[in-house]
């Protein structure tokens, strides 16, 4: 299975142990952390490994396949995974990412994203995905509405960095799909 996905402007990579420090620096500015469920806040570089440690076996079950968002000049600037949205007959995955703050606004996000994407359906047999934002984070629903995501729902969702639960959009691709199950929103951290 390819393990490296390259787009116009990005290379999306498996983590590596030498990652950990620039993930721990981006993931862990407070308004980063809080746009995602399963970030910590304060986030220690400990806790980098281990999620490298939660997507080596992701990748190794088949269930959740992360990838760090690299550019040529900066190196990593964010992640954007899939994890399995209910059982392996429903064809559904959730996609998930996050930037550091110096590279939002410049189109990161929808690009990595469109790549995991088109490789989820290439290599993993993706047909429907579902995914998720805060509501207090619009700048990500205009990413999905930008990929073609439709709004199906909301929820409340707990997020590690908040630690408290607030309202969450969710969204699902193509519009019109039906996923069997409408998962508990797990946002960014294949990303995280």
């Amino acid at each position: 299975m390819q393990q490296t996905i390259e787009t116009q402007r990005l290379i999306l990579r498996p983590f590596e142990e030498a990652d950990a420090r620039r993930v721990a620096f981006l993931a862990g500015e407070y308004d980063v952390a809080k746009m995602c469920s399963r970030v910590p806040h304060p986030y220690p570089v400990s806790a980098a490994f281990d999620f490298f440690a939660i997507a080596a076996q992701g990748r190794a079950t088949g269930s959740e396949f992360a990838f760090a968002i690299t550019a040529p000049i900066d190196g990593l600037v964010g992640s954007c995974g899939v994890v399995r949205a209910g059982d392996a007959a429903d064809h559904t995955w959730e996609v998930g990412y996050w930037l550091g703050m110096p590279y939002w606004g410049l189109g990161y996000a929808s690009e990595a994203a469109a790549g995991v994407m088109d490789w989820a359906r290439e290599h993993l047999g993706a047909e429907n995905f579902v995914a998720g934002h805060f509501s207090d984070n619009p700048a990500s629903g205009n990413v999905l509405r930008k990929l073609g995501f439709v709004p199906s729902g909301t929820q409340n969702l707990f997020g590690m960095a908040r630690q408290c639960t607030s309202p969450a959009q969710r969204y699902v691709w193509p519009e019109g799909a039906t996923p069997a199950k409408l998962p508990t929103h797990r946002h960014a951290h294949p990303a995280h």
